[in-house]
């Protein structure tokens, strides 16, 4: 009797477990209904979760509509399988190396992806924007897979390729002439926006919640959400924002970007009022003709044409002209610093001619070289300028105080900001790495055995480090779901308070403390020279 009772239980538990396996499969391969047509999407193979790739979410904006504003994907019949990833957008290559397009990159790039719990419900919404210095990069890159994030939190994870370099950000006379609004220079922030209103619109067929968006990106991906914030095209469209290792000063006027399309014309060959002689070239041999390397300058960014950014996005939130939102916000400590180590002038520079370097490096006064000289003193870095140098313009000055900055703009609006400082130096390697930029993606995507991080960790350090991954996805997950990080068992992170100055450090230990660089960032706040300036003549010594 006791027999048949038990087997009876376990038959139970068994068809229900086979009936939540068959609604979580029903779940992720019905189709679903967006504005364009019906998709159908897969399960994924290691998660609990089901994803949709490759969703277009605008007409491809190839022939006349290059360099024009994004319009709606057309309508397809029948149903469009889901499931492979959209082309990436053109570009040079990561860092601008040899291509890595092969078969995957095309002009026709404006797709998205998404992911959910394999299960019933409706969830909060995190739209990824990824970084690259709006250069290079793509939203299916493996450290950006959203299924276990998705599946860590119970939420909906989004990402989007948008068009970047010569193609997402040249500015030019005509074609301010042509738009209706009198933009130009701002396509891939145009393509961001109109992402987010796909999302908007779409999302809830996927079990997402539209009331409960939040945007979070690196890099020129956090740039990018600066510019969310700021811009009128994103108004309504998100709840929330993260934004890592990127600031409210990554814009450019139209002066210096009209400039910039003069001289792509004529690496081109095209006169410059021969706007169709650029439109009519192929792709490819624009992108090799007339376009940037990402090692030759930081030169696209989105332009402050009046509609798509009105200034700077960190000028229009101390104005009062953004879009009121809670942040989190941080950086990396060393950013690029130890790439400075690549330069080999750089070692044999002495410790006695530490301060005419800065002055001839930064463009200094002489007063200025002083203070640095007293912020940055050599002792602290091993007596070795090198080291100095790297903390002090290719962290501090590029990344850490404009961040900071970014933060205290938001806070001084009366709008809750979360500052943080990711210092885990843990990964292998880390002796020449550092905390570098990027350095943070996997731990919060749970993609520390996915490419590129799965270089830098193995059996020894993974334990450690996947401690740390589910610390930084809490924080990121409680934020995205209430606008605060704070939650059951996580450490305390304070609200950043331009007063107080506090900072939660992201490392082996987790805790709020001072901001460790809040007196050298007083300094660069008040710096002459634009942040992109200082990072361009980096570039310029790393590929002189």
């Amino acid at each position: 009797m006791a027999i048949n009772k038990f087997s009876g239980k376990l038959f139970f538990f068994l068809a229900l477990l086979l009936a939540f396996e068959s609604l979580a499969r029903d779940i992720c391969i019905d189709p679903v209904m967006t504005g364009s047509g019906l998709v159908q999407g897969l399960a994924e193979t290691d998660t609990a979760t089901c994803a949709w790739k490759g969703i277009p979410y605008a007409q491809p904006p190839v022939g006349e509509l290059r360099w024009k504003a994004p319009r709606p994907a057309p309508s397809w019949a029948g149903i469009r399988a889901a499931h492979e990833w959209g082309h990436r957008c053109m570009q040079k290559g990561a860092l601008g190396g040899p291509s890595r397009s092969g078969e995957d990159m095309s002009e026709d790039c404006l797709y998205l992806n998404v992911w959910r719990p394999a299960k019933p419900g409706n969830f909060p919404v995190m739209v990824w924007i990824h970084g690259g210095g709006y250069h290079t990069g793509a939203s299916h890159e493996p450290a950006y897979w959203g299924d276990r994030l998705s599946e860590a939190g119970d939420v909906i994870v989004v990402s989007t390729n948008y068009r970047l370099n010569i193609f997402g950000f040249m500015a030019h006379p005509g074609l301010r002439e042509e738009d209706p609004h009198g933009s130009t220079g701002g396509y891939g922030t145009m393509d961001q926006a109109f992402a987010l209103k796909w999302v908007h619109d779409n999302i809830e067929v996927f079990g997402g919640d539209p009331a409960h968006v939040t945007i979070f990106g690196e890099s020129a991906g956090g740039a990018s959400v600066c510019s969310m914030i700021a811009t009128p095209l994103a108004r309504g469209l998100f709840h929330r924002a993260i934004f890592q290792s990127g600031s409210g000063n990554s814009s450019r006027s139209l002066d210096y970007a009209f400039q910039l399309a003069r001289e792509s014309f004529a690496k081109a060959g095209c006169e410059f009022n021969d706007l169709e002689c650029m439109r009519q070239m192929p792709a490819d041999r624009l992108l090799e003709k007339a376009a940037v390397s990402m090692l030759d300058s930081f030169d696209y960014f989105p332009c402050e044409d009046g509609w798509v950014l009105r200034a700077t996005p960190e000028q229009m939130i101390r104005s009062g002209d953004f879009n009121r939102v809670p942040i989190m916000v941080g950086s990396n400590l060393d950013e690029f610093a130890r790439a400075v180590n690549l330069i080999p002038r750089y070692y044999f520079i002495l410790p006695s001619r530490y301060e005419r370097y800065i002055h001839h490096r930064l463009g200094a006064t002489p007063e200025e070289a002083k203070r640095l000289i007293e912020l940055y003193p050599l002792d602290e870095f091993g007596n070795r300028p090198r080291r100095a140098l790297g903390r002090m313009y290719a962290s501090d000055a590029v990344l850490t105080c404009t961040v900071r900055s970014s933060a205290s703009a938001i806070a001084e609006q009366g709008l809750p900001a979360y500052l943080y400082r990711f210092e885990y130096q843990g990964m292998k390697y880390a002796k020449f790495l550092g905390s570098f930029h990027g350095a943070e993606i996997p731990f919060i995507f749970g993609a520390l055995d996915r490419p590129p991080a799965s270089e830098l960790f193995n059996e020894k350090n993974l334990a450690e480090a996947r401690k740390l991954s589910r610390t930084m996805q809490g924080y990121c997950l409680n934020f995205a779901k209430t606008g605060d990080p704070n939650g059951d068992g996580l450490p305390a992170w304070e609200r950043f308070d331009p007063a107080g100055q506090r900072v939660q450090i992201l490392d082996t230990t987790v805790q709020n403390e001072p901001h460790p660089a809040a007196e050298r960032c007083d300094f660069w706040d008040g710096y002459s020279q634009p942040y992109i300036q200082v990072i361009n003549g980096l570039l310029k010594e790393l590929n002189p």
